[in-house]
């Protein structure tokens, strides 16, 4: 268990409590951000343990034993601070501050050039003194205390709102740490804004480095700070708003021993030699209503154990399956927290023990079901799909089993490679594995999505001939240039069952069903004898009825399609190398908007949406 021992330290304007662990190495000292304690560094405290001695100081105005008296200022901070630090006697330092913290920081760095031996910043207001009066009018003065307590819900709202999701005892310590100590927490804001940043960080000579997250509101600050020190390496952390040490202590503790090693390793008189974390975004979907909520973060990349593999991820793509599962549609269970989707593709950076057969740097895409090498599908292979209450893929880096992979064909790269996964397979498996697909069979497919698309290039490129029936004349015309053999509009022809029907002379001998219960018994309909019906979606619901006796009489089969297994994959990358099939792709977004691209999935796509990382 790691202890983190409480103490004060006697200074001539009182005592200033702290927090510490043991380590070698000259210590890194940590100053805290308004209105929380130094309690908000805990987490990176646990992390430094034993790796790197570090100090958490109280800002004065928040302990019990320390409240100054009027209007103090940064100097007079840095100095009270200084002294705590030779009470402690700690002669040389590192020195990492968090919003008031920063300010604080390089106060004492400019103070005390030979004792400070790095500085990093995390949420500076490097600003003018006409936006600092700005930000003094908004978050200057605490609200009043009144005989209604709406000072509280006034408080409570506007620390809340700080975050980027609501975390209960996060928001309860920032509430308390305002309504508790109210007095230093406008004193601690009034220096800040009193403070010429620019002008002090001109007295700073230690080497600098910025981590800052994503959403923090000081984030905008971050182009001043290079400006001012060119060269200056940014870390970005994940969305955490101003609560970085909080919500992710763990890129905040490895970046703080990267620099500090950096520096008292680099020779004097030579440029610094350090190199950030490797960091690892990832997004969790977080319960909220009836379904979820985007959470993203920076965490540990992950190590590969006996079996497995890292994938450092380059594209992923969206299926309905993702959208449903966003909005509440789509059974999870009680899973909470998870990293969604199931399809990636990047390449291999680090192999686990007993891995053969793959190498670092190999492109790959992943597989859907992690354990579901081939043949008959089983309870362990439904279990091990990816991004359904489970482990999934939308992060920079993920572990995945070495039966999990398949390498990318040659002629894809990440973004098309990526689309392999589900929806390819799952055209490959409905008509090939369990179809047996042959030249001259007809095929009917319902709409333009991934499945569809997919489902028409393999049927073009066996010989096969496709309808297409679909409600966007647009989208059906893109479909007749890609070489569908029948376009339908179900909106001009509600019955496009005996349309496709009568255009194949009888009877498709394959029909990809994707509708759910009002499109099942028309696919069933459209089929001939001997002719197979893979159920594979629910874009209008989970439901609808198979006729049996035409079942029985006329020899038709139906299969429910669970995508495929890692076999199935296999099979469509090689053929998808010998045909030199290209996938069709709608749109690809950055990380940044992966909103954007789940409203284009579900909107409804040409082929694929896909997000690169």
């Amino acid at each position: 268990m790691t202890v983190i021992r409480k103490a004060y330290a006697e200074t001539p304007a009182g005592q200033v409590h702290l927090r510490r662990v043991d380590g070698p190495g000259d210590p890194i000292v940590l100053l805290h951000r308004t209105p929380v304690s130094s309690a908000c560094f805990d987490g990176v405290l646990a992390l430094l343990a034993g790796k790197r001695a570090a100090i958490a100081l109280d800002t004065p105005g928040f302990g019990q034993s320390f409240k100054p008296e009027g209007l103090p200022s940064t100097v007079d901070y840095g100095a009270w601070l200084l002294a705590a630090l030779d009470a402690l006697g700690v002669e040389r330092f590192h020195l990492a501050g968090h919003h008031t913290g920063t300010h604080i920081g390089a106060e004492i760095a400019a103070a005390a050039p030979d004792r400070v031996r790095s500085l990093l910043l995390n949420g500076v207001l490097f600003a003018t003194a006409a936006e600092r009066e700005m930000f003094r009018e908004q978050v200057g003065q605490s609200a009043p205390i009144d005989a209604h307590g709406a000072y509280l819900i006034q408080s409570w709202g506007l620390l809340k709102g700080m975050l980027p999701r609501f975390d209960a005892q996060l928001v309860q310590t920032e509430f308390l740490g305002a309504i508790g100590a109210p007095d230093g927490r406008n004193q601690a804001f009034g220096a800040i804004f009193d403070q010429d940043f620019a002008s002090v960080f001109e007295g700073v000579t230690c080497p600098v480095t910025v981590l800052q997250a994503a959403d923090d509101p000081l984030a905008g600050f971050v182009s001043r700070i290079r400006k001012a020190r060119p060269g200056v390496v940014v870390t970005t952390q994940g969305k955490t708003g101003v609560a970085a040490p909080e919500l992710e202590p763990e890129i905040f503790a490895e970046t703080l021993l990267a620099f500090a090693a950096g520096v008292e390793t680099t020779p004097p008189n030579t440029p610094l030699q350090w190199t950030p974390p490797m960091t690892n975004r990832r997004f969790s979907l977080v319960r909220a209503g009836q379904g979820f909520e985007l959470a993203e973060s920076i965490v540990p990349v992950p190590t590969p154990g006996p079996g497995e593999v890292l994938v450092r991820v380059r594209a992923v793509a969206l299926n309905r399956r993702d959208v449903m599962i966003r909005q509440g549609w789509y059974p999870v269970g009680e899973a909470d927290g998870f990293t969604p989707l199931s399809d990636a593709a990047g390449e291999i950076v680090a192999l686990g023990d007993g891995v053969e057969g793959l190498a670092v740097g190999d492109r790959v895409a992943s597989a859907f079901f992690q354990n579901w090498a081939g043949g008959r599908i089983t309870f362990p292979a439904v279990i091990s799909s990816l991004g359904a209450g489970g482990p999934g893929v939308l992060a920079e880096h993920v572990v995945l089993s070495a039966g999990g992979v398949v390498k990318l064909p040659d002629g894809l790269d990440f973004v098309q490679g990526a689309t392999l996964t589900c929806s390819g397979v799952t055209a490959w498996s409905s008509l090939v594995t369990h179809g047996g697909l042959q030249a001259g069979d007809w095929v009917v497919t319902l709409g333009t999505g991934g499945v569809s698309l997919w489902g028409l290039q393999i049927a073009k490129a066996f010989g096969a001939k496709v309808a297409v029936v679909g409600g966007d004349d647009a989208k059906l015309a893109r479909a007749a240039q890609m070489g569908a053999d029948l376009t339908v509009n179900y909106h001009t022809t509600p019955d496009w069952e005996a349309s496709v029907k009568e255009a194949s002379f009888g009877g498709v001998q394959h029909a990809l069903e994707l509708g759910g219960a009002g499109t099942l018994a028309k696919s069933q309909a459209s089929v001939g004898v001997g002719g197979h019906v893979a159920v594979i979606g629910a874009l209008d619901g989970f439901g609808g009825t198979l006729d049996a006796s035409a079942m029985v009489m006329m020899a038709q089969r139906a299969t429910a399609i669970s995508v495929g297994s890692r076999a199935d994959h296999q099979a469509l990358s090689d053929f998808v190398a010998a045909k030199g099939i290209v996938p069709v792709v709608d749109s690809v977004f950055a990380l940044d908007a992966i909103e954007g691209a789940y409203a284009r999935a579900d909107k409804g796509a040409f082929g694929k949406v896909v997000v690169t990382l």
